[in-house]
């Protein structure tokens, strides 16, 4: 190999954070030749751990690590439940470690070698203009290397935005509970900039029901919550001040009015 090549490939080490997977899509972005790349993996220096993406030999790779290098080419972050857990807010609620939340813009789509680890952990894209802004992104250390993902506050209305589909309403009352001390701040901002009704809605009752102590902090006026009621719970109680149905299990009183 040339002092050139030797030099590059150092230069990329240095830069290349441990236990993480690089796309060689990324790598040819940096200037490395398809050819070059291959040159590396026949000396030993890399090795494919799928087609069109790359790892050090013998490295371990997680979940995180993986996309940490999907990460340098395409927009998206963590949030939802894994945001929640990773910040120790999800305590106390059965964490599927195999189920990693991600959200994306429309049209975004995982790679095929990240689909054929669902045996490991199975990523779950959810293309969704949710928020108006990037408000609530922050950065999050994993030690060798860091990932973008929501705040609790943001993670709440992601996890709310779901949990029809792949968590519980049963479940979402629990991790409000661990929501009590959240500065209300960062819920202001994360409702404000939320685009669903449904979510702002549906927070603001479980936030009412639980007397959490930043509710009374909110400035409610700043929040557009729609018109009309809405029934989004089968079955559910009515709250009159949110016009919207809420689910039984948040509130075990048996004299409210059903819608």
């Amino acid at each position: 190999m040339s002092v050139q090549k030797e030099s590059k490939l150092r230069n990329l080490l240095k830069l290349w954070p441990m236990h993480t997977a690089l796309p060689v899509a990324w790598l040819k972005t940096k200037g490395f030749s398809k050819s070059l790349i291959q040159r590396y993996v026949s000396s030993g220096w890399l090795e494919y751990l799928d087609r069109g993406v790359v790892v050090r030999p013998g490295d371990s790779i997680d979940w995180s690590g993986m996309l940490w290098g999907l990460q340098q080419l395409c927009q998206f972050h963590v949030g939802g439940k894994t945001a929640l857990e990773l910040q120790g807010k999800a305590h106390f609620i059965k964490f599927q470690e195999n189920e990693i939340y991600v959200f994306s813009h429309r049209g975004f789509k995982f790679p095929k070698w990240m689909e054929k680890n669902k045996q490991k952990f199975e990523f779950i894209n959810t293309p969704a203009n949710l928020f108006l802004s990037q408000v609530g992104l922050k950065i999050f250390d994993f030690g060798e290397f860091q990932l973008q993902i929501s705040n609790p506050a943001r993670a709440f209305c992601e996890y709310m935005y779901v949990a029809e589909k792949f968590h519980s309403y049963d479940e979402s009352y629990y991790i409000m509970e661990n929501l009590h001390l959240l500065s209300s701040d960062l819920m202001q901002e994360a409702l404000e900039e939320c685009t669903s009704v449904k979510i702002k809605r549906l927070v603001l009752c479980l936030a009412k029901i639980q007397n959490v102590s930043w509710y009374q902090n909110l400035d409610k006026s700043k929040f557009e919550l729609g018109s009309g009621a809405r029934k989004e719970v089968k079955n559910g109680i009515y709250e009159p001040e949110f016009l919207i149905t809420y689910p039984r299990v948040w509130n075990k009183a048996e004299d409210e009015s059903v819608f």
